[in-house]
Order: structure tokens, then sequence, then C-alpha cells
């Protein structure tokens, strides 16, 4: 098992590393926020009219290249700005992250991606089967893999960046997945004290999530017969 885990590793080439980093990424990021929130969370308080573009650019940058999970902005933006203004800014903040990761992932790997995909029938499929795909129907599946947690905020930017995916479609699809999940984080943090980052994990966002990884799974599933059964009958 370990040897084909190997394998497998290998044949991806670079998205190998860039694929463990964004699962593993944000799970380090939680770890160090939590432990250093005491020594910069009340002078975060404190800076005034600099909270807002600070906020912004930190959320941004750090999700975007997989520093911090997205619920620690969240849970932030609440604490900060309480449910309406950190609603706003936590969802901003997470948009411009996708945007962000999608564009700098798409110019450095995708055509490493195409090459990867071609050991692997199954995934191909589902690519070349999102590739054609309608606006429509990227943004709404889009939108169940955001909604899923199954799938990691980084690792759902570097699948979808090796599409044909467009920019607009992917955005609409992200923000309408990552609202529900992003405004729930931001409620429990306006009424939080200190950055407690396991109060993300709400028996509702739970629920929420397995409905949606439901969805999503039978979805895929479908989409990788319907390409399967088209590369067979080429």
């Amino acid at each position: 098992m370990l040897r084909s885990l190997r394998d497998t590793f290998v044949q991806f080439g670079a998205l190998g590393p860039v694929a463990l980093l964004t699962g593993l990424g944000p799970l380090v990021g939680t770890f160090v926020l939590a432990s250093t929130a005491p020594l910069w969370l009340d002078s975060f308080r404190n800076l005034g009219a600099a909270q807002i573009p600070l906020f912004l650019v930190l959320t941004t940058v750090l999700a975007a290249y997989s520093l911090t999970p997205t619920h620690a902005s969240s849970l932030l933006g609440g604490m900060v700005f309480g449910l309406g203004l950190g609603s706003v800014m936590a969802l901003l903040g997470t948009a411009m992250a996708a945007a962000l990761g999608f564009v700098t992932l798409r110019f450095f790997l995708r055509d490493k991606a195409l090459e990867a995909l071609a050991h692997h029938p199954r995934a191909e499929a589902i690519h070349r089967e999102l590739d054609q795909g309608h606006d429509l129907r990227t943004i709404a599946l889009l939108a169940l893999i955001r909604l899923s947690p199954v799938v990691p905020f980084a690792t759902t930017n570097l699948l979808m960046s090796t599409t044909g995916v467009r920019m607009l479609p992917f955005l609409i699809g992200s923000v309408l997945g990552l609202a529900p999940r992003v405004i729930a984080v931001v409620w429990i943090g306006s009424s939080l004290t200190e950055l407690d980052l396991s109060q993300a994990a709400d028996r509702r966002l739970f629920v929420l999530g397995v409905v949606a990884t439901a969805g999503l799974i039978w979805i895929l599933s479908a989409v990788a017969k319907r390409g399967l059964a088209r590369l067979e009958s080429a």
C-alpha cells in the first residue's frame, strides 16, 4: 500500500508536493495561530483604520498559499468587526484568496497537471467533463465542493486551476459555496473574546458539510462514468 501511494505521488510530479501542502499547510497554520494569538490579537484590535486593509491582505495571502485555514479569518473577522462587517470582510478576503491561489496555480502548474492526469483515466475523465461543462454547471459543482469540508480550500483551487474554467464562474461558484460556512463561522466568532479555532466545528456546519459531500460524490461519480464512456467509445 505504501509503495502504491509513493508511486502515485511520483506520477503526479510537481503536483504531489503542492497537493500535500494544500492539505497539511492549514493544519499547521491552525496550530501556529492558536498558540500565538495572545501575542498579537490585542495589538490587531487596536490598529484602528488599518484593521480592514491588513485583514484583507493577510487573509488573501495566507489562505491563498495554504498557510492558514479560511475559518481562522472568519472567526477573527467576527471577533474584530462583528457579524455584519465581519461577514463582508471575511467573504471578500476569502474570495480574493481563492482568486489569487487559482491564478498562481494555473500559471505554474497547469501544464504539469495535464501530463500527470494522463496516468489516471478516471481523474482525466472528470477533468475533461469539467473542461467541457457549461458555466452554470461549473458554478453548481464548485458551490458543492466549497460547501463540503472533505476538499480543503486550497486543494479546490489547485484542482480547478488545472481545468479550463473561467475566472468569473470560478469566483461565483466559490462565493456561493463559501458564503454559508463563512457567515456561520463569523457569527460564532462575534461571540468570542479569544481566538478559539475549535469553535468553528459547529454541529450545523457539520450537517451541511455531510449533505454537500454526499451530493458532490454522487455528481462526480456521474461525471466520471460519462467521461469514461466517452473515452471508451472514442
